[in-house]
Order: C-alpha cells, then structure tokens, then sequence
C-alpha cells in the first residue's frame, strides 16, 4: 500500500483534528501497560506540494524518517490530475526511543482544487505559532496565486535545483525573488550537498603559506556527473559553486557563458584586482554519483610559485575524494578524504534545523545569475 494512502478519510477540518485527537488517545491507552505513553510532540510545521505521486510519496516517508529528529506537523499536499477531493490522515509514532513521540502526517490529495480551495484547506490544519518550512518538489511556479497561496505563510522555503525543469530560468527568478525581500527564507538543497566540497576547498587556505594564492587564483575547472549517453544535464551546482567563488572573492563576469563540448561551459571571469580567470565546466561520467552533481574542482593560482589545488571524487562508486596540492607541476601534499553522498532525508534535516536567512547562499546566487546573464 502506498505511504498516501494509509490513514482514515475525513472530509472536514474539524472532522481531521477530531481523528487526530482520537489517534492520539488510542496510541497512549494501548502505552499504558508498563511503557510511558507518547507523547504528542512538535516544534515545526512541514507543507510539502508535489504533483507527482512519486515526489508525494518520497516527501512523506523522508518525514515520517524525521519525526523523531524533528517532530512536527506535517501536511503533504498531493496536488495530481486526478478529480478526488478528500483528506487523508495517519499519526506515525518514532520508533528507536523508550519514550515514543507521536507526530501527525496528513496528506491532502486534490486534483481539481484551485489555489485559493487548497489554501482553505491547509492553512487552518498548521498549528499556530510555530514556524511553516515549505517543501516544493520540482519547479516552484513563483509569480503564480498558487505559489504565493503557500509562501505566504511560509517562514522558510525549501526547493531542490536537481529537480528544475530549466534551471537556468528557475536560479535567476529565485534570485529576484530574494532580492525583492519576501516574507520568508530560502534554501536550495543543491546547495546543501556542496557543503562536503566548500569546506574541503576552504580548508586548503587554511594553511598561511597558501592563503595568498586565493587571491591569484588564474583557472578554474569544475566537473558534474552525465551519463554515459552524455545527455545534457544543466550544471547548476556546478554553477552554484562558482557562484560562491565568485561572491565570497569578489570575482565579476566578463563575457557571457559560451558552450564547450557535449554540455559543458567556458566562460571568462575578472578577478578583483582585474586580472583574467579562465572558467571550465566539464561534463564527467562518474560511477555511483547522481547526475549534475560535482564530480571534481581544480583550482590554479601563481603567486611566487604556479599552484594548482584539486578535490576529485573518487571514481569507484565510495563516499571519498582524492585532494591534492601541486607545485609547480609536483604533489606535494596527497591525501585520500571523506566526502559524503548525502540523501534527501539527511539534506532536509539539516534545513529544519535552521529558520534564518542564509546570506552566503543568496549571495552566491546572486553572482550566479551575473555570471549566466540573467540578472
């Protein structure tokens, strides 16, 4: 049976809260006998849209996952084709804790349902005072009622670039949207799985003779994952990590990006002081990593000497990386590292844990959308 299909069906709100509260009470009486009942426990309220069953069903067992990390209410609005209207509701309880917590899921199908019915619906199942993260699986429509019927309660909006139809049109929109101040924050879980490689490429100027080659850098080679067809992917966290290059070192754009190979980019950069960068982004085929995921990052710098530092992923399928420092055309520093293919369950839980802004990722945005001339 389908994760969206568990549960009674109701056809009110009241009635919704009313098999809530019953679920509640069942799952304490049947705790009596020598184990401390559940308790009812929530800290945040989760919406999730999908109109495809297969992002509504992975939405709703990633959450069920994190009801003991992060307890909340959550509601998953399957939004497909079909003409039903009703609800659904199940209460899951954590597993894994001599105390078991029990949090609410309720899924919310419609077909037919315009923005404003769907609204009247979920807004007055969010339990008040705490904070609304909305989940939107594919493309966000942004300048439609739809989306702002859900973001306009939303203290944090959570979106997957991986999943965009056009990337290259959704990034810069999501930028103007940022800038133009909304109501709520916003984090792109692409992003989130280039934190592994930000640190590990921060790292390396961590050590004082090689800070000054950050600011020389001359060359920058960044790989994502294709298939072996080679079909083209958009390289957009490819692109989010140049972004964050670029705002972080006060890069600027010099020309507009200009294909390279099957799918691939170069393009030319201004560093602060003016000199040139030369930029490639390079389509790879890895094995075991998801396509459009970074697969390597080289950068090249001259200071007193030309230096070249690299972070490849391993070509066998594991959560390693190969890093390297040459010098002048020799390794001097070689290593084999951690680097972490992380779920979407483990990405998610990382963004519930934080409601404010993340500057350093609209700023990178920002530089990304300067840098494909979609301002």
């Amino acid at each position: 049976m389908s994760v969206l299909d568990l549960g009674a069906e109701v056809s009110t709100i009241a009635e919704a809260e009313r098999h809530l509260a019953a679920l509640r009470r069942r799952a304490s009486a049947a705790a009596r006998e020598g184990v401390t009942p559940p308790a009812r426990a929530a800290v945040m309220n989760v919406v999730v849209y999908a109109k495809r069953r297969v992002h509504a069903e992975r939405a709703a067992r990633v959450i069920a996952r994190l009801g003991e990390q992060h307890p909340s209410r959550a509601i998953v609005v399957f939004h497909d084709g079909d003409d039903q209207e009703r609800i659904v509701l199940r209460c899951h309880q954590a597993e894994g804790t001599s105390a078991q917590i029990c949090f609410e899921q309720i899924v919310v199908r419609s077909g037919a349902a315009t923005a404003h019915q769907l609204r009247s619906i979920v807004i007055p199942l969010l339990i008040s005072d705490l904070p609304v993260f909305l989940w939107w699986t594919e493309t966000p429509p942004l300048l439609t009622p739809l989306f702002r019927a859900f973001s306009t309660v939303a203290s944090r909006l959570v979106v997957d670039s991986a999943d965009f139809v056009r990337p290259e049109l959704t990034l810069p929109a999501l930028a103007r949207l940022v800038e133009a101040g909304p109501t709520f924050a916003l984090t792109d879980l692409n992003w989130t799985r280039l934190t592994p490689w930000r640190e590990l490429l921060a790292q390396f100027f961590d050590v004082p003779e090689w800070r000054p080659y950050l600011d020389r850098v001359s060359g920058v080679r960044i790989g994502f994952a294709v298939d072996m067809d080679g079909r083209a992917i958009h390289p957009s966290q490819a692109l989010l990590l140049l972004g964050w290059f670029a705002a972080r070192l006060g890069w600027r754009e010099e020309e507009h990006l200009a294909p390279s190979e099957a799918g691939g980019m170069l393009f030319r950069m201004r560093r602060a002081d003016g000199a040139p960068i030369w930029v490639r982004l390079r389509p790879r085929f890895v094995r075991g990593v998801n396509e459009g995921d970074v697969t390597g990052v080289r950068l090249l710098a001259d200071h007193d000497r030309h230096a070249e530092f690299v972070v490849k992923r391993l070509d066998d399928g594991s959560a390693h990386a190969d890093t390297d420092v040459l010098m002048d055309g020799a390794s001097i520093l070689r290593r084999v590292v951690f680097l972490p293919k992380p779920e979407v369950g483990e990405l998610l839980a990382e963004e519930l844990s934080i409601t404010r802004d993340d500057p350093v990722f609209e700023s990178s945005l920002a530089a990304l959308c300067s840098l494909t001339g979609r301002p």
